[in-house]
């Protein structure tokens, strides 16, 4: 039977002495040690008895000493894990929090819009439209753009952050207009959809003009040159999800106050 321990004191200087599960055992070098590394205090070793008495006794490579706390760091961080992700589940239900993350997927990672360009489509989070958004004109948005650079998305990343957290408001501030939180992340998308199709129109200036048919035929261009990526249908179907529950749960809390305010009015007659 193998069993780790702890080297206490070497052969050397006198009896060598072991740490076994909390029990001391002595050791002599000839027949038990195996290893080429002398022992030494502190070293971690590998004991092996017969009949209760110790028969071997061999040094654990520090490599896997390290990879031994690894895996016992592993456990501990999948347990703790487990744990919150339990506790959230328990707290918000697991269909709010899997359309959070849908919401987070797909405004920080896919595609949410596409542009054709002669040199290739590009493609675009939804959070770097917003970046895009806050730029101050049209061309500037088009140069960042074409050179890979992500702008600040500024008052919209702040509306966008404040949208993502809306639907979770009521369960920490107990008021029943707070269930209304959830219409934020629709109400954010649908404004940012009116943002991006005012910035389209805004190509080319004036369509009352001299130029005004170049204008037009720019704008065209531009709305046939941009497709909705799959970031926008995994939010909306999220979005849209979020805001029927916040609706009936709104409902349903005027609901059940009427009664209580009927009451109090024949009280107070």
């Amino acid at each position: 039977m193998k069993k780790r321990g702890k080297v206490l004191r070497d052969p050397h200087s006198g009896p060598g002495l072991l740490m076994v599960e909390g029990q001391q055992h002595a050791f002599a070098l000839e027949g038990m040690w195996r290893s080429d590394v002398p022992p030494k205090p502190g070293q971690a070793v590998e004991v092996d008895f017969e009949q209760g008495k110790i028969v071997g006794i061999s040094v654990v490579a520090e490599s896997q000493i390290a990879r031994e706390q690894a895996e016992v760091a592993m456990n501990a961080a999948k347990e703790k894990g487990a744990a919150l992700a339990s506790g959230m589940v328990a707290k918000f239900g697991l269909p709010s929090l899997v359309c959070g993350v849908l919401l987070i997927v797909g405004w920080f990672f896919l595609a949410a819009a596409s542009i054709k360009t002669p040199f290739g489509s590009m493609d675009f989070t939804l959070w770097q439209v917003l970046g895009f958004l806050n730029a101050s004109n049209s061309l500037e948005r088009l140069m960042q753009a074409g050179s890979g650079v992500s702008p600040s998305t500024g008052i919209y990343g702040i509306l966008a952050v404040i949208a993502l957290v809306g639907p979770f408001v009521s369960y920490f501030w107990k008021d029943k207009r707070a269930v209304l939180g959830g219409l934020l992340p629709l109400v954010f998308m649908l404004f940012i959809g009116l943002m991006i199709r005012s910035a389209i129109n805004s190509i080319g200036g004036d369509t009352a003009g001299q130029y005004g048919n170049i204008a037009s035929q720019m704008r065209e261009e531009a709305m046939k040159a941009v497709s909705v990526g799959i970031g926008v249908y995994l939010s909306v179907a999220a979005s849209l999800y979020f805001a029927a529950k916040s609706a009936k749960q709104y409902l349903l809390a005027r609901g059940d106050s009427a009664p209580e305010t009927a009451r109090s009015y024949k009280a107070a007659a």
